[in-house]
């Protein structure tokens, strides 16, 4: 199967992103549709490509249609769907409410007459871009002091004890400064099927500066270079391969792990320092929904802006969700005051495309960072004049690197020190903390800056009860598949999600068989039902307690990997 069969090529937001454009062709289409055929079940960029071409294979995600059936599963008609126009199923995405499949472009269109279909998209193939820069960031010059991180330390004695963050990115390779604190590993890019991750790896090299400013306790640079939160737990979720590539499917499914083991491995954060162009409205975007499925659970998802700035309308997917935390870049032009920084040019901005939406939500430090090595990984391989040396000079341990997508785990870093002084906080309340205790900037709006720069001490401070409450209401996807639950149904449907790996207690996941998935003790509050409206939904009318997955193992394949690597400054 060619990439064609992966669906069109959409550059994949990730790490440190300057200049790159993506472009989706959209050609005409004929006025003559066959009858029956909706054109608002899908995405208008896949109507013209399956029109022109109803012979070739297409890599989709199929969500499925709202329905009042008690008990019925989305993720089980949508595969129903898919058998019906003879399509080659390929995961349940319970988590978007659908499933993906290959399909050619006539029984894609025929997807579109189907009642038990809501919405057909592309299960576009993802190329990543890095963008290492030259310079760094310290403990010991503006960065992360002028944030006040080591201020919350002092202040409060929160280090991120005993809470988890899911780095959904490249892998996170094993350091002196991660050291017994990578309490899971997973892949979901490579292996055969049930082949257990032997040790924690990052073959791209992303990923590990990612989990370094998280949660690095600097042990190899004595203190020199350290994380946000020291005493956290890192759950690497590997769902891009070491050529930079990965599809939504594939980010789908590492998301959905997340929510399986979220009990597990005390999941409370999840950082995604990556994204896609956003071609949809967040309402029938899958990975928004999913984002959203796991804010509602109780995991707070961080994501990185972009780095397609500086124009306008720019924020990637999934970081223009209204009920996720976005972060821009902030340049402190290498000093410690206020007067002389600047949003970075490559920051994204907003407002979100096509909704309209304020993003990104604040700003934190992304420039000229430095975080963990990966290595011998690719980034490594191709940028040796970006590593730095901690106390061993023979074998440097960091590495420096600029983006929103060094930006974003600031936040997350500051999320598990949160956490740690009040466990009891949600994902709403996290995000209105966050926000309120922001430091004002002179420059900026509300469109490149959000609310200001995080204010970590501030934040991990905040005793305001009161939560961030989007005035856009839920996804479509997200309210497909909450319904069952709302009727009091449990969800019962076999899902292969994932090809191996081991936790750090040395459980294989592929000795374990999963064939059910129960979602139990859903609370929903202040809704009638006799009129109820998912548009006017808020999300801290749902909390959900306890959540458990069962599954299978399955072999995954990436097609495409072309690099793109590029070198800004």
């Amino acid at each position: 199967m060619g990439l064609g069969t992966r669906g069109e090529q959409v550059g994949l937001r990730w790490a440190a992103i300057v200049t790159m454009s993506v472009l989706l062709v959209v050609t005409s289409v004929s006025t003559g549709e066959a009858k029956g055929r909706d054109p608002g079940k899908i995405d208008p960029a896949l109507l013209a490509l399956a029109t022109a071409n109803p012979t070739r294979d297409f890599a989709v995600i199929v969500r499925a249609a709202l329905t009042k059936t008690k008990g019925d599963h989305a993720a089980k008609r949508a595969k129903a769907a898919i058998d019906r126009a003879k399509g080659k199923f390929g995961h349940s995405l319970s988590i978007a409410g659908g499933a993906s499949a290959t399909l050619n472009g006539a029984a894609v269109l025929a997807l579109t007459k189907d009642k038990d279909v809501g919405f057909v998209s592309q299960d576009h193939v993802l190329t990543a871009k890095f963008d290492p820069a030259q310079g760094a960031g310290t403990l010991t010059t503006p960065g992360l002091v002028g944030i006040g991180v080591p201020d919350a330390w002092t202040q409060y004695g929160a280090i991120g004890r005993g809470i988890g963050v899911a780095v959904i990115d490249s892998g996170i390779a094993p350091s002196l400064d991660l050291a017994g604190r990578i309490v899971a590993s997973v892949d979901f890019t490579t292996g055969a099927p049930g082949e257990p991750l032997v040790a924690p790896a990052d073959p791209g090299g992303h990923g590990t500066h990612v989990a370094g400013l998280i949660a690095g306790d600097g042990t190899a640079s004595a203190g020199a270079y350290t994380g946000v939160a020291p005493g956290a737990n890192l759950v690497d979720v590997r769902v891009i391969g070491a050529g930079g590539a990965t599809t939504v499917s594939t980010l789908l499914r590492g998301m959905q792990w997340v929510l399986a083991n979220k009990a597990t491995y005390n999941i409370r954060v999840a950082n995604m320092s990556l994204g896609a162009a956003a071609t949809l409205s967040y309402r029938n975007d899958p990975l928004a929904t999913a984002a959203e499925v796991l804010t509602f659970a109780g995991i707070a998802v961080v994501v990185s802006a972009g780095n397609s700035g500086p124009g306008e309308t720019t924020v990637t997917t999934p970081g223009y969700d209204p009920f996720v935390i976005t972060v821009g870049a902030l340049d402190d032009n290498g000093t410690p005051a206020l007067d002389d920084d600047s949003l970075a040019s490559w920051s994204s901005r907003g407002p979100t495309a096509p909704d309209g939406i304020a993003k990104p939500d604040l700003v934190a430090p992304g420039r000229k960072m430095v975080s963990l090595r990966s290595p011998g990984s690719t980034l490594d391989q191709m940028y040796p004049d970006r590593q730095v040396a901690g106390t061993d000079l023979l074998a440097p341990a960091y590495f420096r690197m600029s983006g929103t997508s060094m930006a974003a785990p600031v936040v997350a870093g500051t999320i598990a020190l949160m956490l740690e002084r009040n466990p009891s906080l949600r994902p709403a309340q996290l995000k209105h903390r966050l926000m309120g205790t922001a430091t004002p900037l002179a420059f900026g709006s509300p469109n490149t800056t959000g609310n200001g720069l995080l204010n970590v001490s501030a934040a991990v401070g905040s005793a305001d009860s009161a939560s961030f409450v989007p005035t856009n209401p839920v996804s479509d996807g997200f309210a497909t598949e909450m319904y069952a639950l709302l009727v009091g149904q449990a969800i019962a449907w076999r899902d292969p999600s994932y090809n191996g790996g081991v936790d750090s207690n040395g459980v294989l996941w592929s000795d374990i068989t999963w064939d059910t998935i129960a979602w139990n003790e859903i609370t929903w509050e202040n809704l009638s039902w006799d009129a109820f409206n998912w548009a006017g939904i808020t999300w801290e009318e749902v909390t959900w307690e306890e959540i458990t997955w069962e599954t299978t193992s399955q072999n995954v394949n990436i097609l495409g990997g072309a690099r793109g690597w590029v070198l800004v400054n």
